[in-house]
C-alpha cells in the first residue's frame, strides 16, 4: 500500500488563531507541528468534503489565517486547495493514471467485449497495441488539455500571504503545462510524478508525507 498523506498546513505564526479556533471544527482533529515555518492540522473529514468542514474552513482563513490543504495519494495523485480571505483562492490535482485512463478508454471502445485487463496480459498482439495506444496518449493534444484541467486553477500568485515572489516564480515553473505533460525520455517516465515533490520542496513541507487523521488516530498503527 503507497503512501497516503492529508492535512491542512499553515504558517506557524497564526498557532494562537488555529489553536483557538480548532474546537469550532465540531469534529475529532489531531494539530502538529510539521518544521520551523509550517504547522498542521488533521480532521477527521480527511477529504474535507463535508459541508461544515468547509464552512469552518473558510470561515478560518476568512480571519486572515491562510490555510492550505494538501493531499498526497502515491499511488493515484496529489493536490491541494488554498483558502485565504475566506474563499477557495487556488487548487490543482494530480492524476498520475491519467493516461492509462484515456487508453484504457479507447482500448474498451474497440474491444467492448473483452476483459481488457486479462487480454492485455495474455494476449502479446493486444498488450502491443495497448502500449502503443498508451504511449500515442501520453503525446497527444488531448492528454495536454486533461492534464491542463487538473492544474488551471493553480494560479501561483494566490499563495502571495505564504511564499516569497522567488517561490511563486518556482510554482508558475512547475504548473507549466510543457512540464507537467512532458516525459524523461531516457525512462519514459511522466514528470507528473515528479511534480509532488517539487511541490513540497518549493514550499518547504517535505516533513508531510506519510501522515493523515486515520493514521494518527490510530497511535500509527495504520
Amino acid at each position: 500500500m503507497g503512501e497516503f498523506t492529508t492535512g491542512v498546513l499553515y504558517p506557524r505564526k497564526y498557532e494562537p488563531k488555529v489553536i483557538h479556533s480548532l474546537p469550532k471544527s465540531r469534529q475529532p482533529y489531531f494539530h502538529k507541528n510539521v518544521n520551523s515555518t509550517w504547522n498542521a492540522f488533521f480532521l477527521q473529514d480527511e477529504w474535507i468534503g463535508g459541508a461544515d468542514t468547509m464552512q469552518f474552513l473558510l470561515r478560518l482563513s476568512s480571519q486572515h489565517v491562510p490555510l492550505l490543504w494538501f493531499h498526497d495519494a502515491e499511488d493515484k495523485g496529489w493536490g491541494y486547495r488554498l483558502f485565504d480571505g475566506g474563499f477557495e483562492v487556488s487548487s490543482a490535482a494530480i492524476n498520475y493514471e491519467l493516461d492509462v485512463e484515456m487508453a484504457e478508454s479507447i482500448m474498451n471502445s474497440r474491444y467492448p467485449d473483452i476483459e481488457l485487463a486479462e487480454e492485455v496480459i495474455e494476449n502479446e498482439e493486444l498488450r502491443k497495441e495497448y502500449e502503443q495506444v498508451l504511449d500515442q496518449v501520453a503525446r497527444s493534444s488531448d492528454y495536454r488539455q486533461e492534464v491542463w484541467k487538473g492544474v488551471s486553477r493553480a494560479r501561483p500568485e494566490s499563495f502571495a500571504a505564504l511564499l516569497s515572489h522567488k517561490q511563486i516564480f518556482q510554482l508558475r515553473s512547475l504548473f507549466n503545462l510543457h512540464f507537467l505533460a512532458g516525459y524523461d525520455e531516457e525512462t519514459g517516465n511522466s514528470y507528473l510524478y515528479d511534480s509532488v515533490d517539487l511541490f513540497k520542496e518549493i514550499l518547504g513541507i517535505e516533513e508531510m508525507m506519510w501522515v493523515n487523521y486515520t493514521y494518527l488516530a490510530s497511535g500509527g498503527r495504520e
